[in-house]
């Protein structure tokens, strides 16, 4: 039998939106509970370096989740952990549903961000821990002196190979096409970066290796010629999915999994909110998430005066 609570307000994941509609309806003092099966900062903690967000000139991705951890903590705002099966709606009101209880709320903001996107190729999933990496900032140091590979063209994907060439001996970076879609400052940077070596119009075919990753395979688009680079990682970041399976249910997704809301971030069922990454939106930046989290917890303030 699972436990069974009753509050005003779930929410879904403690990264930059959600922190920020806790901490908000904390001001407004409203029963809520935070949810969340990761670590407090979502996808900050996997950032690099991060120099877009005012108040910080430069700030690490680990240092800035801590000082949101830190500020939940100095507001006595607790993250319950669990993982969000399926939501259903009472109307009114919904039934949460986790791992570990059922919980009946009036509202819910899902912020619950998304996932690194695979490249689908033989060797990626066997090898995954082995070399395969989906994060910089946590493995990179296991990398000093060696050579990686990163794959992807956005910022992402930039941020990355150049957090790397301070730690490797050399960072390729491959990307499908001549253009990219990362900000043109991080672009020129890693083109000016000693070590970092661009390899583009090309597609990974496949990741070797026994027991560790001892190379990627990559075709060019152009001749279909086939080469291999030896390398002792591999580090795709070739953009996100939503996590977004437990709304399935909802006609309220777009094809690719996104949340469609409306202004106030509430969707076409009542009382049930997306904020951040999460949301079918143009930008996704840790300031656009708080941005989104604030406006979901303030309009729901305003209906539960």
């Amino acid at each position: 039998m699972k436990l069974e609570r009753k509050t005003k307000v779930v929410v879904i994941g403690s990264g930059p939106a959600g922190i920020t509609a806790a901490i908000y309806l904390k001001r407004a003092m409203i029963d809520f509970i935070l949810l969340d099966k990761y670590t407090p900062g979502g996808k900050v903690n996997t950032t690099g370096e991060i120099e877009n967000y005012p108040g910080f000139s430069k700030v690490t991705g680990p240092d800035l989740a801590f000082k949101f951890f830190e500020q939940l903590q100095a507001m006595d705002i607790p993250i319950d952990y669990g993982d969000v099966q399926t939501i259903e709606y009472q109307n009114p009101g919904f039934k949460v549903l986790t791992d570990e209880e059922i919980i009946f709320t009036d509202f819910v903001i899902v912020a619950s961000g998304t996932q690194e996107r695979r490249l689908n190729i033989p060797g990626e999933n066997r090898l995954s821990g082995h070399g395969v990496s989906y994060c910089a900032v946590c493995d990179g140091n296991l990398f000093k002196g060696k050579v990686v590979a990163v794959v992807g063209g956005g910022n992402s994907a930039l941020q990355e190979a150049i957090y790397l060439s301070t730690l490797t001996e050399k960072v390729y970076l491959l990307h499908r096409r001549q253009g990219f879609r990362a900000e043109n400052r991080l672009v020129k940077r890693a083109q000016k970066t000693p070590n970092i070596e661009f390899i583009l119009d090309v597609i990974p075919r496949e990741i070797i290796g026994e027991m560790q990753v001892e190379g990627i395979v990559i075709e060019n688009k152009l001749t279909q010629e086939q080469s291999t680079l030896a390398v002792d990682g591999v580090f795709p970041f070739i953009g996100m999915n939503p996590n977004s399976n437990f709304l399935k249910q909802f006609p309220i997704i777009n094809e690719q999994g996104f949340l469609i809301v409306h202004d106030n971030m509430m969707t076409d069922i009542d009382g049930l909110y997306g904020a951040g990454d999460i949301n079918d939106k143009e930008l996704r930046q840790i300031v656009t998430a708080t941005n989104d989290g604030a406006i979901a917890a303030i309009d729901i303030s305003h209906r539960v005066q």
